[in-house]
């Protein structure tokens, strides 16, 4: 159902996109990268090793956007470069923050995922909004070019938003799938 190769976004900062992409990446053994991170604290809840990637020379400590968190302008033949050097058959290209999110001041998440031309998967929260910041989402990726190959709903089926699972599914002409941190694995 994914893609061999895939990138994947988020509709905004904090909604699993890691989570998803350690079980994705864990269920079929594909190398998982993430090249840009920015409140990186190397401890614990540091995204990289997570979904097993190697720690990227593009990871800052300060919890801002990447654009203002890197003490150099960030240049995405850099950012390809790296990606190149991990690169495999079967992979997974992290994201940072949400579709929108600057890099640099020239680029961001929708040139470097254009760049690489990967189909996008997006990781949602299953939360009063969700709905809103998906279909936003997913249409801004599609006038950027790109292809979107599905929709994960993290934290799907939780007792607060029960219709955001149906409702996305007959919104979106794509896979819409769920991830309930129990299982550990996405539901189409």
């Amino acid at each position: 159902m994914i893609p061999p190769r895939v990138f994947v976004t988020g509709t905004d900062t904090d909604v699993g996109k890691t989570v998803v992409s350690a079980a994705i990446c864990a269920a079929d053994g594909r190398v998982g990268l993430k090249p840009i991170a920015s409140g990186v604290t190397g401890g614990p809840q540091d995204d990289a090793p997570r979904i097993g990637s190697p720690r990227s020379p593009f990871s800052y400590e300060k919890p801002v956007s990447p654009h203002r968190a890197a003490p150099d302008e960030i240049q995405l033949d850099a950012v390809l470069a790296w990606i190149d050097e991990h690169a495999a058959p079967r992979m997974l290209v992290e994201g940072v923050g949400g579709w929108r999110v600057p890099i640099s001041w020239s680029f961001g998440v929708p040139e470097l995922a254009r760049a690489l031309g990967f189909p996008v998967l997006v990781v949602a929260a299953d939360r009063l909004g969700a709905l809103n910041h998906t279909l936003l989402t997913v249409d801004a990726i599609r006038r950027d070019g790109l292809e979107v190959c599905g929709v994960v709903l993290n934290d799907a089926h939780r007792a607060s938003v029960p219709t955001n699972l149906d409702d996305l599914r007959r919104l979106l002409d794509v896979p819409v799938g769920t991830f309930a941190h129990a299982g550990r694995e996405i539901v189409w």
